[in-house]
């Protein structure tokens, strides 16, 4: 028994310690990262309670202004064909680094696709995409790519939603109508 003690008094300096810094990063996470606001230009209007809607310019935290250029419908190809029933929905996106340092972006880790009946979707892989916006963006610089999910062709409302920082609460949101 006395062992066990030692062993215990010996750890619990170091459990501490742990317990200290896994809270100094929660509370260093904020919903502020992934809150949107339109921008125009210079100024901005708040909306972080809003949903954005294609075309909109977003301004997401003090990281990224993000633009859903278009959002449309894909049927399948000689290489690609979907479930039956199922067609391909491809979203075009452009994220802008307004950071002073390079930042990492994954379509796969910080985007997600609902519909109205709250299913949600997994990005799809698909031959007939250019590219994906995922990789290191270089502070001021640009990434444009497309998205892309296997939805239902009777389902024609979504939402797509960006999460900033995947260890913060929140996102922004933009409704995608086909």
């Amino acid at each position: 028994m006395r062992t066990t003690s030692k062993t215990l008094r010996r750890f619990l300096p170091l459990f501490a310690l742990l317990l200290a810094v896994g809270g100094a990063v929660l509370a260093c996470g904020s919903s502020s990262a992934n809150a949107g606001s339109l921008t125009n230009g210079s100024s901005s209007a708040s909306s972080s309670a809003t949903h954005f809607k294609v075309g909109d310019q977003v301004k997401v935290g003090d990281t990224w202004v993000v633009t859903v250029n278009s959002a449309k419908l894909h049927g399948p190809t000689e290489i690609d064909q979907p479930k039956a029933g199922d067609t391909y929905l491809v979203i075009d996106i452009t994220f802008k680094n307004v950071s002073s340092q390079e930042q990492n972006l994954s379509s796969l880790l910080q985007l997600s696709l609902k519909d109205s009946t709250g299913q949600t979707y997994d990005e799809t892989i698909v031959s007939f995409v250019s590219g994906s916006p995922d990789g290191k963006v270089a502070a001021g610089d640009l990434l444009r790519g497309q998205v892309v999910y296997e939805v239902p062709q009777a389902q024609k409302s979504f939402t797509l939603a960006f999460e900033s920082d995947i260890t913060s609460g929140g996102q922004t949101i933009w409704d995608i109508n086909i």
